[in-house]
């Protein structure tokens, strides 16, 4: 006689264990933590063990037995997301993570206290500060993280967007402007979105143009340095009508300053040094309002010549400024000679301011002598150096 112990199969459970007793393959029970006996005369029974701490039940066949075993529904949490859902898994008040749209989960009751937050992405992709903070700091803000079935594609959930201080960022959805955003910390759900932020730098901005080799009228090859100041005064308007403002903008002051050195002699150019400023600004100041951005202003910073010109260019300063000197030179004598004329016309007709004129020179004479010695007394060398009538 056969004992009984060997149709009897008992069946220790541990508190973070659940067991699915199945017969002939099919689900007939749930097995709580404790010692369970089964009676097994024929070897019908088999026995699946779960760790309910992983907190999914990942049964290959889970959506079937759910569906088709009622013993088995209080012990699974289970809910499903429509394909404009996202959902915020909570257990126990911890966010545990993001289950990506059109997803069912089928959870351990008894792992913890869970709760799903459904989000609907289709009427507002936008996150509240609270719940982007919440998931920032759970890290669940990654692909690896997001919790989906493997027909899902793994993508990083949330597009976590800042705009720094004073700038401006248009909001794309799908290729469409949705809204102007101000500086700031922002996050807009993806899935089912395809999302895209252009930023702006609204305060004045300097761009430089430089090594420009360009022909003057004469042919004089010039290598010119630009400057300018721009600012981007309307944000829509600037990204609807270019892709690249900073390009746009280098083009366009390239071409006007081709066109205002290309029209004059180096001459002309050297000559008005506010021509090529004042040429390209108004060349190009009408055309980038159009498009929401100021040209505040725009300077030439060098003009470089090729060596052999500015060896030439030196030789023709140095002689013009002889030719200036000569001709100072020449003013000053005939000023002086005309001076002298005009004084001895006036000694001529005054014998009194004649006799001054003699005192004077006598004066400078004594001044370069050391010792003088005189011979008959004053009256003597008066009367021997000056004849006064």
């Amino acid at each position: 006689m056969l004992s009984k112990k060997l149709f009897q199969k008992i069946v220790e459970i541990t508190e973070n264990q659940r067991v699915l007793v199945y017969k002939n393959q099919q689900l007939i029970d749930v097995l709580t933590p404790g010692k369970h006996k089964r009676w097994d005369f024929k070897n019908e029974l088999s026995f699946v063990y779960f760790d309910i701490n992983t907190l999914y039940f990942s049964e290959q066949n889970a959506e079937r037995l759910y569906r088709n075993n009622p013993q088995l529904n209080e012990h699974i949490f289970h809910c499903k997301l429509s394909n404009a859902e996202v959902g915020l898994l909570y257990v126990n008040d911890l966010l545990e993570g993001i289950v990506a749209p059109s997803e069912q989960l089928y959870l351990w009751q008894d792992a913890g206290d869970i709760r799903l937050e459904k989000v609907s992405i289709d009427e507002e992709i936008a996150l509240d500060d609270k719940t982007l903070f919440l998931i920032n700091r759970a890290g669940a803000n990654t692909a690896s993280r997001l919790i989906k079935s493997e027909r899902t594609v793994a993508v990083k959930p949330i597009a976590d967007l800042n705009i720094a201080k004073e700038h401006i960022g248009l909001l794309y959805v799908n290729g469409q402007l949705l809204k102007q955003l101000t500086p700031g910390h922002y996050g807009f759900w993806q899935f089912n979105h395809e999302i895209e932020l252009k930023t702006f730098d609204c305060r004045t901005q300097l761009l430089e143009i430089s090594g420009q080799e360009i022909l003057s009228k004469d042919r004089v090859s010039l290598r010119i340095n630009l400057s300018a100041n721009i600012k981007v005064h309307d944000a829509q308007l600037a990204a609807r009508s270019v892709d690249n403002v900073n390009d746009f903008v280098y083009k366009a002051l390239q071409l006007a300053l081709r066109e205002a050195v290309g029209t004059k002699s180096l001459d002309d150019i050297l000559l008005d040094k506010l021509y090529v400023n004042e040429t390209v600004k108004e060349l190009v100041a009408q055309s980038l309002t159009d498009i929401g951005i100021t040209l505040e202003n725009v300077g030439v910073k060098d003009i470089i010549l090729p060596g052999e010109m500015k060896i030439i260019l030196n030789q023709v300063v140095e002689a013009q400024k002889a030719a200036e000197a000569n001709v100072i030179k020449r003013r000053e004598e005939t000023s002086a000679t005309r001076s002298l004329h005009n004084t001895a016309k006036m000694i001529e007709n005054n014998p009194t301011l004649m006799r001054l004129k003699e005192l004077e020179a006598l004066e400078k004479v004594a001044e370069r002598i050391n010792n003088l010695t005189v011979y008959g007394g004053l009256e003597g060398l008066m009367n021997g150096a000056i004849k006064i009538a």
